[in-house]
Protein backbone atom coordinates (compact mmCIF):
# COMPACT_ATOMS: atom_id res chain seq x y z
CA UNK A 1 0.00 0.00 0.00
CA UNK A 2 2.92 2.44 0.66
CA UNK A 3 4.29 1.46 -2.29
CA UNK A 4 1.25 2.35 -4.44
CA UNK A 5 0.79 5.47 -2.82
CA UNK A 6 4.54 6.61 -3.70
CA UNK A 7 3.89 5.73 -7.45
CA UNK A 8 0.75 7.50 -7.35
CA UNK A 9 2.26 10.94 -5.63
CA UNK A 10 5.45 10.15 -7.79
CA UNK A 11 2.56 10.12 -10.60
CA UNK A 12 0.30 13.19 -9.86
CA UNK A 13 3.63 15.36 -9.46
CA UNK A 14 5.11 14.43 -12.93
CA UNK A 15 1.82 15.41 -14.68
CA UNK A 16 1.96 18.64 -13.14
CA UNK A 17 5.51 18.94 -14.15
CA UNK A 18 4.26 18.08 -17.90
CA UNK A 19 2.05 20.31 -17.66
CA UNK A 20 4.39 23.29 -16.50
CA UNK A 21 7.34 22.78 -18.09
CA UNK A 22 8.08 23.88 -21.85
CA UNK A 23 9.70 21.03 -23.44
CA UNK A 24 10.04 22.86 -26.84
CA UNK A 25 8.14 20.70 -28.91
CA UNK A 26 8.29 20.68 -32.67
CA UNK A 27 4.92 22.17 -32.47
CA UNK A 28 5.72 25.09 -30.57
CA UNK A 29 3.36 26.22 -27.60
CA UNK A 30 2.09 24.28 -25.43
CA UNK A 31 -1.46 22.19 -25.55
CA UNK A 32 -4.58 23.81 -23.67
CA UNK A 33 -6.72 21.30 -21.70
CA UNK A 34 -9.91 22.61 -20.35
CA UNK A 35 -10.53 20.52 -16.84
CA UNK A 36 -14.39 20.58 -16.13
CA UNK A 37 -14.92 19.24 -12.80
CA UNK A 38 -15.75 15.42 -11.82
CA UNK A 39 -15.59 14.05 -8.18
CA UNK A 40 -12.14 12.13 -8.12
CA UNK A 41 -11.86 11.81 -11.83
CA UNK A 42 -10.83 15.77 -12.69
CA UNK A 43 -10.04 17.74 -9.97
CA UNK A 44 -8.55 21.57 -9.56
CA UNK A 45 -4.57 20.58 -8.26
CA UNK A 46 -4.49 17.64 -11.01
CA UNK A 47 -5.30 14.65 -8.71
CA UNK A 48 -7.90 13.07 -10.28
CA UNK A 49 -8.08 9.64 -11.82
CA UNK A 50 -7.69 11.06 -15.54
CA UNK A 51 -4.86 13.33 -15.21
CA UNK A 52 -3.32 10.80 -13.42
CA UNK A 53 -3.61 8.30 -16.00
CA UNK A 54 -3.16 11.47 -18.81
CA UNK A 55 -0.14 11.95 -16.66
CA UNK A 56 1.63 8.23 -17.10
CA UNK A 57 0.79 8.25 -20.88
CA UNK A 58 2.60 11.70 -21.54
CA UNK A 59 5.94 10.34 -19.49
CA UNK A 60 7.46 8.72 -23.18
CA UNK A 61 6.16 11.81 -25.28
CA UNK A 62 7.13 15.08 -26.21
CA UNK A 63 4.29 17.46 -25.47
CA UNK A 64 3.90 20.26 -23.43
CA UNK A 65 0.59 20.47 -22.04
CA UNK A 66 -1.39 23.31 -19.77
CA UNK A 67 -4.25 22.18 -17.90
CA UNK A 68 -7.31 24.97 -17.05
CA UNK A 69 -9.60 24.26 -15.00
CA UNK A 70 -13.21 25.46 -15.04
CA UNK A 71 -16.53 25.05 -14.35
CA UNK A 72 -19.18 22.70 -16.29
CA UNK A 73 -20.68 25.45 -18.55
CA UNK A 74 -17.63 27.14 -18.93
CA UNK A 75 -14.51 24.40 -20.12
CA UNK A 76 -17.55 23.36 -22.79
CA UNK A 77 -17.83 27.05 -23.75
CA UNK A 78 -13.94 27.42 -23.79
CA UNK A 79 -13.36 24.59 -26.06
CA UNK A 80 -16.41 25.37 -28.44
CA UNK A 81 -14.75 28.98 -28.66
CA UNK A 82 -11.64 27.53 -29.83
CA UNK A 83 -9.58 29.33 -26.61
CA UNK A 84 -8.26 25.36 -25.35
CA UNK A 85 -6.73 23.00 -27.65
CA UNK A 86 -8.84 20.07 -26.05
CA UNK A 87 -11.54 19.19 -23.18
CA UNK A 88 -11.99 16.32 -21.10
CA UNK A 89 -15.28 14.35 -21.10
CA UNK A 90 -18.20 15.64 -23.00
CA UNK A 91 -17.06 14.15 -26.33
CA UNK A 92 -20.80 13.04 -27.16
CA UNK A 93 -22.40 16.52 -26.78
CA UNK A 94 -19.45 18.14 -28.73
CA UNK A 95 -19.48 15.55 -31.23
CA UNK A 96 -23.63 16.23 -31.74
CA UNK A 97 -22.90 20.10 -31.06
CA UNK A 98 -19.96 20.83 -33.44
CA UNK A 99 -20.22 17.45 -35.48
CA UNK A 100 -18.03 14.44 -35.61
CA UNK A 101 -15.66 15.38 -38.42
CA UNK A 102 -14.74 18.58 -36.43
CA UNK A 103 -13.36 16.29 -33.03
CA UNK A 104 -10.63 13.75 -32.36
CA UNK A 105 -10.82 11.86 -29.40
CA UNK A 106 -8.47 9.66 -27.35
CA UNK A 107 -8.44 6.09 -26.24
CA UNK A 108 -11.11 5.73 -23.29
CA UNK A 109 -9.92 7.53 -19.86
CA UNK A 110 -13.10 5.36 -18.40
CA UNK A 111 -16.33 4.41 -18.90
CA UNK A 112 -19.37 6.58 -16.91
CA UNK A 113 -23.07 5.02 -16.28
CA UNK A 114 -25.87 7.14 -15.20
CA UNK A 115 -28.44 5.85 -12.43
CA UNK A 116 -31.31 7.45 -10.33
CA UNK A 117 -31.02 7.21 -6.86
CA UNK A 118 -33.36 6.84 -3.97
CA UNK A 119 -32.45 7.10 -0.25
CA UNK A 120 -31.10 4.09 1.19
CA UNK A 121 -33.87 1.34 1.82
CA UNK A 122 -36.31 3.06 -0.81
CA UNK A 123 -37.71 0.99 -3.76
CA UNK A 124 -35.14 1.67 -6.72
CA UNK A 125 -36.11 3.31 -10.02
CA UNK A 126 -36.68 1.40 -13.09
CA UNK A 127 -37.48 4.07 -15.24
CA UNK A 128 -38.01 7.50 -16.40
CA UNK A 129 -41.70 7.81 -16.41
CA UNK A 130 -41.56 6.83 -12.67
CA UNK A 131 -39.81 10.27 -12.13
CA UNK A 132 -43.08 12.17 -13.01
CA UNK A 133 -44.16 14.18 -10.16
CA UNK A 134 -40.99 13.85 -8.10
CA UNK A 135 -38.33 16.46 -7.50
CA UNK A 136 -34.83 15.37 -9.02
CA UNK A 137 -31.97 16.77 -8.61
CA UNK A 138 -29.08 16.27 -10.94
CA UNK A 139 -25.32 17.82 -10.34
CA UNK A 140 -24.93 21.56 -12.55
CA UNK A 141 -23.66 20.96 -16.28
CA UNK A 142 -25.07 17.24 -16.19
CA UNK A 143 -27.93 18.28 -17.79
CA UNK A 144 -25.99 18.22 -21.35
CA UNK A 145 -26.35 14.53 -21.02
CA UNK A 146 -29.37 14.02 -19.31
CA UNK A 147 -31.79 16.36 -21.33
CA UNK A 148 -31.80 14.21 -24.62
CA UNK A 149 -32.61 10.90 -21.96
CA UNK A 150 -35.27 12.62 -19.93
CA UNK A 151 -36.79 14.99 -22.39
CA UNK A 152 -38.55 18.35 -22.15
CA UNK A 153 -41.14 17.30 -19.41
CA UNK A 154 -38.44 16.58 -16.10
CA UNK A 155 -36.19 19.29 -14.76
CA UNK A 156 -33.58 19.36 -12.73
CA UNK A 157 -33.14 20.58 -9.29
CA UNK A 158 -29.59 21.42 -9.73
CA UNK A 159 -26.68 20.36 -7.02
CA UNK A 160 -23.01 21.56 -7.00
CA UNK A 161 -21.79 18.14 -6.06
CA UNK A 162 -22.51 14.20 -5.30
CA UNK A 163 -21.89 15.22 -1.34
CA UNK A 164 -24.75 18.43 -1.35
CA UNK A 165 -27.03 15.87 -3.71
CA UNK A 166 -27.12 13.11 -1.18
CA UNK A 167 -27.62 15.56 2.10
CA UNK A 168 -30.58 17.21 0.08
CA UNK A 169 -32.43 13.73 -0.79
CA UNK A 170 -31.88 12.38 2.91
CA UNK A 171 -33.55 15.73 4.27
CA UNK A 172 -36.61 15.43 1.41
CA UNK A 173 -35.45 18.46 -0.31
CA UNK A 174 -35.47 16.46 -3.48
CA UNK A 175 -37.22 12.73 -3.99
CA UNK A 176 -34.30 11.32 -6.15
CA UNK A 177 -31.26 12.46 -8.03
CA UNK A 178 -29.28 10.99 -11.16
CA UNK A 179 -25.51 10.59 -10.62
CA UNK A 180 -23.05 8.46 -12.90
CA UNK A 181 -20.77 5.61 -11.64
CA UNK A 182 -17.71 5.55 -10.63
CA UNK A 183 -18.50 9.62 -9.33
CA UNK A 184 -20.86 8.49 -6.99
CA UNK A 185 -19.38 4.61 -5.80
CA UNK A 186 -18.23 6.53 -2.24
CA UNK A 187 -21.75 7.32 -1.41
CA UNK A 188 -23.54 4.00 -2.08
CA UNK A 189 -24.19 2.57 1.12
CA UNK A 190 -26.65 5.57 1.51
CA UNK A 191 -28.33 4.71 -1.64
CA UNK A 192 -30.43 2.93 -3.56
CA UNK A 193 -30.56 2.59 -7.16
CA UNK A 194 -30.99 -0.30 -10.09
CA UNK A 195 -27.95 -1.78 -11.97
CA UNK A 196 -30.27 -3.27 -14.30
CA UNK A 197 -31.91 0.10 -15.09
CA UNK A 198 -29.17 2.56 -16.35
CA UNK A 199 -30.07 5.61 -18.13
CA UNK A 200 -27.28 5.98 -20.41
CA UNK A 201 -23.67 5.04 -20.50
CA UNK A 202 -20.80 6.05 -21.98
CA UNK A 203 -17.12 6.42 -22.31
CA UNK A 204 -15.25 9.58 -20.66
CA UNK A 205 -11.99 10.58 -23.44
CA UNK A 206 -9.63 13.87 -24.21
CA UNK A 207 -11.89 15.06 -27.23
CA UNK A 208 -9.31 18.14 -29.34
CA UNK A 209 -10.02 19.83 -32.02
CA UNK A 210 -9.69 18.13 -35.31
CA UNK A 211 -6.00 19.74 -36.54
CA UNK A 212 -2.96 18.32 -37.82
CA UNK A 213 -0.83 18.94 -34.53
CA UNK A 214 -3.81 17.57 -32.48
CA UNK A 215 -4.07 14.62 -34.42
CA UNK A 216 -0.60 13.25 -33.95
CA UNK A 217 -1.16 14.41 -29.83
CA UNK A 218 -4.56 12.23 -29.77
CA UNK A 219 -2.36 9.47 -31.88
CA UNK A 220 0.18 9.55 -29.71
CA UNK A 221 -1.47 9.60 -26.02
CA UNK A 222 -4.14 6.59 -27.18
CA UNK A 223 -1.63 4.58 -27.79
CA UNK A 224 0.24 5.17 -24.38
CA UNK A 225 -3.40 5.22 -22.59
CA UNK A 226 -3.95 1.66 -24.53
CA UNK A 227 -0.86 0.07 -23.65
CA UNK A 228 -1.13 1.52 -19.74
CA UNK A 229 -4.86 -0.16 -19.77
CA UNK A 230 -3.40 -3.86 -21.01
CA UNK A 231 -0.35 -3.19 -18.25
CA UNK A 232 -3.15 -2.79 -15.34
CA UNK A 233 -2.16 1.28 -14.89
CA UNK A 234 -6.37 2.08 -15.22
CA UNK A 235 -7.21 -0.26 -12.55
CA UNK A 236 -4.13 0.82 -10.20
CA UNK A 237 -4.76 4.41 -10.41
CA UNK A 238 -8.87 4.35 -10.55
CA UNK A 239 -8.86 1.41 -7.78
CA UNK A 240 -12.63 0.99 -6.37
CA UNK A 241 -13.44 4.31 -8.96
CA UNK A 242 -12.48 1.55 -11.54
CA UNK A 243 -15.17 0.70 -14.14
CA UNK A 244 -14.18 -1.89 -16.40
CA UNK A 245 -14.18 -2.01 -20.21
Amino acid sequence: MATMTIHREASRVLFACVCLMAFAPAWGEAIRVAVPPLANLLERDNSGVYQRLVGRALEPLDYSVEQVFYPYRRSFKAFEQGRVDCIFSLGAILKKRLGAERIVQSYPLGKFVFYVFMPSGEAPIESVDELNDRVVGGIIGHEVYLRPVLGENHGLEQVRSEKQAIRMLELGRIDAFIAAMPDIRPFLDRLSYSPEHPLLQNFDRLNCHNTERNRDFIRDLSAELKKLKEAGGYREEAGDLYMPF
